[in-house]
């Protein structure tokens, strides 16, 4: 399948994430970095990367299995690229991309203990997130 130039790629998120009102994500997002924690920009070189950051705040937030963490992370490389690839010209996209990589690693790494705050941890290896392309 071939996109329209205009078209773009599509950003992934729950379903609860694309119906909630600005009020109910502000609870829950708040851009790139640790809430109370490491804080780090919301940008890539000028190119505004928050909304890839709030999803995965969200999708943290309602995660329930240790397959849910793993998704979470994956969807947010798979949404800083796709914000990356729609918004970047081929120079500007090279280094985008690494500082992607560079995101997606922290929270991989770093990112367990916040996903598990107010959770009964688990090693389930389903995903409960009901989610769609926009």
């Amino acid at each position: 399948m071939q996109l329209n130039k205009n078209e773009g790629l599509k950003l992934y998120a729950p379903k609860t994430y694309w119906n909630a009102t600005k009020k109910q994500k502000d609870k829950t997002c708040n851009g790139c970095g640790a809430k109370g924690g490491i804080k780090v920009p919301n940008t890539f070189y000028g190119l505004c990367i928050k909304k890839a950051c709030d999803i995965h705040d969200w999708m943290f937030k309602e995660g329930e299995t240790y397959a849910d963490f793993l998704f979470a992370n994956a969807i947010f490389l798979l949404n800083l690229c796709v914000i990356v690839i729609n918004g970047s010209n081929w120079f500007t996209r090279v280094f985008r991309l690494a500082r992607a990589s560079k995101y997606f690693i922290a929270v991989a790494v770093a990112g367990a203990d916040a996903y598990w705050v107010n959770k009964k941890r688990n090693k389930k290896m389903n995903i409960t997130y009901k989610g769609e392309f926009r």
